[in-house]
């Protein structure tokens, strides 16, 4: 498991570019203002919450528990605004491939991403969670989203631990703004063997693949399996392909198992999951998003093409070298299970 830490601030993070000499790290939690540093590059994550959260190697995990100190430089900000109302075929994972199409997988390189705009806003927390997931295949630092109700709301209950938002201040410069009208968006993959080689999914409805993986920090959460199984419910067909299911906590393993689906008539995503041919969700991992040993559940052992709701299709990722991962929301993902190829979830969907 990572090693959480925290660490207090002597200024505030956001629209400032400012060098800063991060020291007094707490393992306690107890200081009035965190950054949240893991041994694990997507615990960027947690910038959903308006907190600043960056991953550090084993090596500087091991310095700063040692020594109770870590250098960190304040990253200059990229601002992007998202407005528009959000279509029913589209999910936070679509956003951010657009916005790392836009940018590339180095645009970001050591910078601060600011979510910010009408469609933000309007996303779950999990949604957050998704885009902010992702600004590590940018280059990015960290990725951030001003709390707000939606914030408060989903805390109540989850913590006891005190904690005071921290935004951007008025007239705060950025290094560059991107702003988008997601009302105009389609659906999205990223085509091998990189998250920025961005493809609209009906333009490669011509790609053939072998199974489906539906899982992971970024696409194994509990409205992931929600959206996958609502293809699968509105197309009350069996799947083509191979169709692996890996929650990524044991919370969201319990809701797969016990939360009725919307429209289902009381049905579990388990239930829809099984009447629709996929394999039985699989115990809480990361599973075979990092390739890991040859037995690892859903491993690529094979130079096999995959539609995937990972984050990362570099060769090799989730095992064999040769094997193609299309990274896709958990509505492409499904849908594509269902046709066996590539398949935009507006064929199901509307």
């Amino acid at each position: 498991m990572s090693k959480i830490l925290s660490t207090s601030m002597t200024l505030k993070i956001w629209g400032t570019s400012a060098p800063i000499l991060i020291t007094r790290v707490s393992a306690t939690l107890l200081l009035h203002k965190k950054v949240l540093l893991g041994t694990d590059s997507h615990t960027c994550t947690a910038g959903a919450f308006g907190q600043f959260a960056t991953g550090i190697g084993n090596t500087d995990a091991g310095f700063v528990l040692g020594t109770g100190k870590i250098l960190l430089k304040v990253p200059p900000t990229l601002r992007f605004v998202m407005d528009g109302e959000m279509p029913d075929y589209l999910l936070a994972k679509d956003l951010i491939l657009q916005i790392i199409g836009e940018i590339s997988v180095a645009g970001a390189t050591y910078k601060a991403m600011e979510f910010v705009g009408t469609t933000v806003e309007s996303l779950t927390m999990e949604e957050r969670m998704t885009l902010c997931n992702m600004v590590v295949e940018a280059g990015g630092k960290n990725g951030v989203i001003p709390a707000d109700k939606m914030t408060y709301d989903y805390l109540e209950g989850r913590t006891s631990v005190p904690y005071e938002p921290v935004y951007s201040d008025e007239g705060a410069r950025y290094l560059k703004e991107y702003r988008f009208d997601v009302s105009k968006l389609e659906p999205l993959v990223a085509k091998p063997h990189s998250p920025d080689n961005r493809a609209l999914a009906r333009e490669c409805k011509d790609v053939k693949i072998d199974r489906v993986y539906i899982g992971s920090c970024t696409g194994g959460k509990t409205e992931d399996f929600m959206a996958a199984a609502k293809v699968f419910l509105a197309s009350g067909k069996k799947v083509k392909v191979p169709t692996f299911l890996v929650p990524a906590t044991q919370k969201v393993w319990m809701d797969v198992y016990s939360l009725p689906v919307p429209g289902s008539g009381g049905k579990t995503c388990s239930q829809i999951f099984e009447e629709a041919g996929c394999d039985t969700p699989a115990s809480p991992s990361c599973g075979a998003c990092l390739g890991g040993p040859k037995d690892t559940y859903a491993r690529m052992n094979e130079a096999q093409v995959c539609v995937s709701t990972t984050n990362r299709n570099f060769p090799g990722r989730m095992g064999h070298k040769e094997g193609q991962i299309y990274l896709a929301s958990p509505y492409t993902a499904a849908a594509s299970a269902l046709t066996g190829y590539v398949t935009d979830p507006r064929e199901f969907l509307q």
